[in-house]
């Protein structure tokens, strides 16, 4: 009865040590350290694009906290922009792009369907994170001309 138990409790904790090595240890998003610049560009069907770029290293931090609230990653930079979005902007695509000394370091697009990528992660914004990914697209709209 011993061994059993023993058995459990190692097989247990190499399952444990299993998972922790293989949990994902580095952020999806750049941070506002890493970045000098960024560009926005919002497509629609039934206007022309627009686009807009910043330096403001607040921006950043500001747009870069958004992105993580959506992920559900807790930020100090957030800034809620709570405006309900018209049907036409939620069928827009966004693109976000990331840049340091002239290179994109990293590309955020979201789609219609409520999508968000990263570089080339996907992930699916779900009901409960709606209203952040709201005040994203909100944030960027805020922005671009």
């Amino acid at each position: 009865m011993k061994k059993s138990k023993l058995i459990i409790l190692m097989l247990s904790i190499a399952y444990m040590v299993i998972l922790t090595s293989c949990k994902q240890t580095n952020d999806p998003i750049i941070t506002a350290d890493k970045v000098d610049k960024v560009v926005i560009l919002v497509k629609s069907d039934n206007e022309k694009d627009r686009s807009w770029e910043a330096e403001d290293q607040n921006f950043l931090k500001a747009l870069i906290g958004n992105i993580n609230a959506t992920l559900g990653e807790k930020d100090e930079n957030t800034q809620n922009f709570d405006i309900e979005l018209t049907p036409d902007q939620k069928k827009y695509d966004y693109k976000i792009d990331f840049y340091n000394n002239g290179e994109v370091v990293q590309e955020v697009e979201i789609s219609q369907v409520n999508k968000l990528k990263i570089d080339k992660e996907e992930y699916t914004i779900k009901e409960d994170r709606e209203k952040e990914l709201n005040s994203l697209k909100n944030h960027v709209l805020s922005v671009v001309r």
